[in-house]
């Protein structure tokens, strides 16, 4: 089983909910448009870059991950689909040429990466401009982080899901003070790969405003509930210059 599959067929209804969501929104935002390169900032094990290959949207891409089971996943997934690269961020210059990609994937991504600023650069330095990229991270503070970690915890109770625990003083101090700086975490601590916990995506939205120009926000899986009800922000951006 991949990881895409173990996403969106393991855990509990709530949990294959919030993933099977915001796969489709991610899709679903980029309307009928066509894209001739995509290229997907932390693709996992190339789900997302199959699926819009399959539906149409992109005609060719770069997958960029730091896991070596990860980029062997993909290859798997694309074993005779030759407009398809896979790589390390190290490795990129290697095998595509700057400003090159009309189209940014870099979905539940940012989190994990303990200089996003930095990963940002990168990703802009590859983009034409005009591009369009779509951006995702999971909503780890306020009210939601309550229904989240009673999903991962029921998730986990058939075993092998795996979830960050928190003490009921932290759980107090993010999910209802939105503060999640002051308990130890690999983002309090600033490491240079990070996890959910600790995790405040507002950090994100604020450094996106500052390179790009953020088009649309989208909650999911309920869109309605704002930051309040939701597992996931995911933002439509344009690249104006780089």
């Amino acid at each position: 089983m991949t990881y895409s599959q173990r996403l969106l067929k393991q855990g509990n209804p709530l949990t294959r909910l919030a993933h099977r969501s915001r796969f489709s929104a991610v899709l679903n935002l980029l309307g009928n448009t066509k894209y001739q390169q995509a290229l997907d900032y932390g693709c996992g094990d190339g789900w997302l870059l199959k699926t819009a290959y399959e539906q149409g949207i992109i005609s060719s891409g770069i997958g960029i991950d730091v896991a070596d089971y990860m980029l062997e996943a993909c290859q798997e997934m694309f074993p005779e689909i030759p407009e398809f690269k896979f790589c390390k961020p190290e490795e990129l210059s290697k095998v595509i040429l700057p400003q090159s990609c009309d189209l940014i994937f870099c979905t539940e991504t940012l989190e994990h990466i303990g200089n996003p600023e930095k990963a940002l650069a990168q990703i802009l330095s590859y983009s034409q401009p005009g591009a369009t990229m779509i951006i995702s991270v999971p909503i780890e503070i306020g009210p939601s982080l309550l229904l989240k970690q009673i999903g991962r915890y029921f998730a986990n109770l058939k075993g092998n899901y795996g979830y960050e625990k928190y003490t009921l003083r932290e759980i107090v101090s993010a999910a209802i003070m939105w503060d999640v700086e002051s308990f130890p975490s690999s983002h309090s601590l600033k490491k240079d790969y990070t996890a959910h916990k600790g995790f405040d995506y507002r950090k994100i939205e604020k450094l996106l405003s500052e390179k790009v120009k953020i088009q649309q926000r989208k909650f999911s899986p309920f869109p309605w509930g704002g930051n309040l009800l939701n597992s996931t922000v995911i933002w439509v951006c344009k690249i104006e210059n780089t």
